[in-house]
């Protein structure tokens, strides 16, 4: 029974991500990066600083104006002569564990991911550089949150790695609502030692960013 359920799980993933049509849902969606994981919710921040060799470095996805998710894909690619990816410390979800991470010793801020449920997982590919991954609930209703956690990615850098090198992350996502249709959400980047402006932007500068996908 068990071998029976773990199937229907993946193959019920593999429709939920097969159709790759956008949407009328979601129509607005997308998401942003933050490095604040002691603060609940997004804080707007995509950069760390002064990160030396071995030490955990890390970020969240949030979801900014979703209006049905039944599932999502993560991908992150990377230079992997600078960083590795740390699975068993990333999550669909945050725990208010302790932890040295971004250069700071800092509780995790507790947060359930978005989808509110339990979820399987399907299509992982966990490389030197490169990660992806899909979820999607388990049962019950599509969420119709519009804000909240989608991941938290954790990686750490290379014995060699200085104060002088930087690392760029790039993760990309894709939602998937109640009817299997896909949205691919874009991507967003992830700096390490490098200093980059941030700044507010509005719904239609967002999406001029990701008018190309």
């Amino acid at each position: 029974m068990k071998k029976i359920s773990a199937v229907i799980c993946i193959v019920f993933l593999s429709l939920l991500f097969v159709n790759t049509a956008f949407a009328q849902k979601n129509a607005n969606a997308y998401f942003m990066i933050d490095t604040d994981l002691a603060t609940a919710e997004y804080q707007g921040m995509s950069e760390v600083l002064e990160i030396g060799g071995k030490a955990k470095v890390g970020f969240a996805l949030y979801a900014k104006q979703w209006e049905n998710a039944k599932g999502f894909t993560v991908s992150f690619e990377w230079d992997k002569a600078k960083a590795e990816f740390r699975a068993g410390d990333s999550s669909s979800e945050m725990l208010d564990d302790d932890e040295t991470i971004n250069g700071a010793e800092i509780t995790y801020a507790e947060e359930a991911n978005i989808l509110a449920s339990t979820l399987i997982e399907a299509g992982k590919v966990d490389e030197e550089g490169y990660f992806t991954n899909s979820y999607a609930q388990q049962g019950g209703d599509a969420s119709t949150a519009a804000e909240g956690l989608i991941y938290l990615a954790v990686f750490r850098t290379v014995d060699a790695f200085q104060v002088s090198d930087a690392l760029t992350i790039k993760a990309s996502l894709s939602v998937a609502d109640e009817d299997g249709n896909t949205r691919f959400l874009g991507t967003r980047f992830f700096h390490v030692n490098m200093s980059v402006d941030v700044k507010n932007a509005t719904w239609k500068e967002v999406k001029e960013q990701f008018k190309d996908f």
